[in-house]
């Protein structure tokens, strides 16, 4: 029981980690498209928009998976990456 319980504690955090990363790279992207033209503007703004939320949810859902202990709150923060998760996915398609 034990070890699952930290491997699926390892994969939590990979994954917050891995969606940090990906919604960072979509705001460089989208800004970029902002900049350049290459993109209807108000499509990539709303796009980057999202990516940012996606930023904040990842990082909160972060901190709730490292300080959350066996609280409520690390549930939170679990459905937080999940959602951060999702909006990298629906960014995947504008990307």
């Amino acid at each position: 029981m034990g070890l699952r319980t930290r491997s699926a504690a390892k994969a939590e955090t990979v994954l917050a980690t891995a969606a940090g990363v990906a919604h960072g790279i979509y705001v460089v992207l989208f800004a970029g498209r902002i900049v350049t033209g290459t993109m209807m503007r108000w499509l990539a703004a709303a796009c980057a928009a999202i990516a940012l939320v996606g930023v904040a949810t990842s990082f909160v859902g972060g901190l709730l998976l490292r300080y959350g202990g066996r609280t409520p709150a690390r549930r939170v923060g679990v459905w937080c990456i999940a959602f951060s998760t999702a909006l990298a996915a629906f960014l995947l398609l504008f990307a």
